[in-house]
């Protein structure tokens, strides 16, 4: 089997068929290093309330209800975020998206730190939400866009685990500086602006998605990023064959409108019902968990302890799925996760025995983290390019509006029937929705995007 050589490729292939047929590279180390930080940073600002609400609480003297409209506030926001974020993504580039969406949510952090009373805490978790999401929306097209197929699922699973470090460190960042006196809780909001690095980082060192460029008849500067890549590639072994043309799918305009083309209107409404009933399953654990511990009595320090402890089972997920991500149908690891989580969710609210809840509360984490990155794989992978950010964006929006409702409801179903039939609740909601996505989404692993795309 001969090799061709890049020479050779720019005469029958495009830049993004050249992509595809990539081997990875340094480039794409850098950029996982690189996109994992961002998405940590970002994980780390948008979950830090949930650790801090009990402090924040007892200094203010928070009613359950103000709690959790604070925690309904940065989904108002990512609401914002998700659509606006991928529009413009769409229309303007992955890459300044992602540069302005960190400045942003930087900003909203010290707000977020400053913040006198209760109303501009709750502003500023909004205006939180709308950085974090826009830029998360895009850290995950840009994943789904720049790698290849046959290990794009465990490139995600790398950039999750990074990710996924920011909630044992919100809640051991909150167990180390809220105990050391009043008001030490803003100093963990105060980190989140450490997204200005980030921000200067991704201007100077991440090139425009190949596929952007490519669908913005930008062929001159998709082709420099793609033979860049292709020397790298080249010095340590020949280039492999070139794979079959796939014929190219009908254009898109790139409107929202052109998601109820194609078949992908079912797409849209199957996954973003779906997402909704993760997020709502999700935050109404994590956004809780300490914060019911405490209502069983437990002293504050214990409880935080406790989350710390089950807190650690998030950097497990994307390890496991690293293993078995590009082996197995993202559907149908949506499915096996929302099972096993949904009945530790059960045990959960069921137990009050100490090594129960927290071997318990692990499963749950883990299965959390599994649900999180299995869908934020699989969200941009089913929309084509020129409407990628935007459907990947109404979706992840449907499911910020669970969270809201997540924020306000749980506080209710939590005052008036206890954490056993809420978790029950929950619990039963996460084996609804793997059925559903198992049933009825599409087939997505080691497949490329166009072929995923084209088919209805």
């Amino acid at each position: 089997m001969s090799a061709i050589s890049p020479g050779e490729m720019s005469t029958t292939l495009s830049p993004v068929h050249r992509l595809d047929r990539l081997p990875v590279t340094s480039s794409h180390l850098f950029w996982v290093g690189l996109l994992g930080l961002a998405y940590l940073i970002e994980t780390f600002d948008n979950i830090a309330f949930g650790f801090l609400a009990p402090a924040i609480r007892a200094e203010w003297g928070l009613s359950l209800g103000q709690i959790g409209l604070i925690t309904s506030a940065v989904f108002v926001g990512m609401l914002v975020g998700a659509v606006g974020g991928g529009r413009l993504s769409d229309a303007y580039g992955r890459k300044p998206v992602l540069v302005w969406a960190s400045v942003f949510y930087s900003a909203a952090s010290l707000m977020s730190a400053l913040a006198p009373n209760v109303e501009v805490l709750f502003a500023s978790r909004v205006l939180t939400g709308i950085g974090v999401q826009a830029a998360t929306g895009v850290i995950m097209v840009y994943l789904t866009e720049m790698f290849p197929s046959h290990a794009r699922g465990r490139f995600f699973s790398a950039v999750s685990f990074l990710g996924f470090l920011a909630s044992p460190l919100a809640s051991m960042t909150a167990l180390t500086v809220v105990p050391t006196g009043p008001g030490a809780w803003r100093w963990v909001f105060a980190l989140g602006a450490v997204g200005v690095v980030i921000a200067v980082t991704v201007a100077v060192g991440l090139p425009e998605t190949v596929r952007w460029l490519d669908s913005h008849g930008r062929q001159d500067e998709a082709l420099r990023v793609v033979e860049r890549m292709e020397a790298a590639a080249s010095k340590n072994k020949p280039m492999p064959p070139a794979p079959p043309v796939e014929v190219a799918i009908e254009q898109e305009d790139g409107t929202i409108r052109d998601l109820f083309k194609h078949g992908y209107a079912r797409r849209l409404v199957v996954l973003a019902s779906t997402f909704a009933i993760l997020v709502y399953c999700f935050y109404g654990f994590v956004s809780w968990v300490a914060t019911v511990l405490v209502g069983r009595g437990m002293p504050q320090s214990e409880a935080l302890e406790i989350v710390r402890n089950i807190s650690l089972g998030s950097v497990f997920s994307p390890l496991i799925l690293y293993t078995v991500a590009d082996r197995i149908e993202r559907k149908t690891a949506i499915l096996i996760a929302g099972s096993i989580t949904g009945i530790a969710m059960m045990v959960f609210g069921s137990t009050t025995d100490r090594d129960l809840t927290i071997a318990s509360g692990f499963v749950v984490i883990v299965g959390l983290g599994a649900l999180t990155t299995s869908f934020y794989m699989y969200l941009p992978e089913v929309f084509p390019t020129a409407i990628r950010g935007v459907g990947a964006g109404i979706t992840a929006g449907v499911g910020r509006i669970a969270g809201i409702v997540s924020g306000v409801t749980i506080a209710a179903i939590y005052a008036s029937q206890g954490d056993g039939p809420l978790y029950m609740g929950l619990g039963a909601g996460l084996v609804v929705m793997g059925v559903i996505t198992a049933a009825f989404g599409p087939k997505t692993t080691r497949r490329s995007l166009e072929a995923i795309s084209r088919e209805s």
